[in-house]
């Protein structure tokens, strides 16, 4: 019966621990929904609520040391072209065209929610 007891307690320390940690996650996760959590395709002419998300996950997603962070006015103009264009580079597993469909997205939600860059 002890040894149940202890199994118990055990298996809810480490439950505790993950919804704890997925908890974390989701709050940095949210950093920048302020604007928007939809993701729809995005390309350059674009303007909107999404657009301001994008251009905050960018800040987020790139090493902002040397590089100017970009303007959230909600426009995909070349800067923002560019930063996509830079993003998709950096990640390889990515296609470079400077839209930003699901894969984009999903990369931006990882680095924007992550407490680092990639190296790039």
């Amino acid at each position: 019966m002890r040894k149940l007891i202890i199994g118990l307690a055990t298996a809810g320390l480490v439950l505790a621990g993950t919804v704890a940690t997925a908890t974390t996650a989701s709050a940095e996760a949210s950093r920048c929904s302020g604007w928007s959590n939809s993701e729809p395709l995005l390309k350059a002419g674009a303007t909107g609520d999404s657009v301001k998300a994008l251009q905050c996950e960018l800040n987020y997603s790139l090493n902002p040391n040397g590089r100017t962070q970009l303007v959230i006015d909600g426009v995909f103009g070349q800067a923002t072209y560019d930063r996509v264009i830079t993003f998709q580079q950096c990640m390889k597993n990515l296609q470079v065209d400077g839209e930003v469909g699901p894969q984009t997205w999903s990369a931006l939600d990882y680095w924007t929610a992550y407490n680092g860059y990639p190296n790039c």
